[in-house]
């Protein structure tokens, strides 16, 4: 989840610019610029649907 609104370097891309502070899978904090935090802020979103429907086609699949 994102925080603050930081000036510093982008863990990502490594530019200088304002940044977020953005909490990365191993629950470290990571800070991103904007273009970078949205990709992967994108990138989880996906990953948490494609999870979810996996799960719902599971769970509603006639058992075997």
């Amino acid at each position: 989840m994102a925080s603050q609104l930081l000036t510093g370097i982008c863990s990502h891309c490594q530019l200088t610019t304002e940044t977020y502070l953005y909490h990365g899978s191993d629950l470290t904090r990571i800070e991103l610029c904007k273009a970078c935090y949205d990709q992967y802020l994108a990138k989880e979103m996906v990953d948490y649907w494609k999870d979810h429907i996996a799960e719902e086609r599971k769970r509603t699949s006639p058992s075997q």
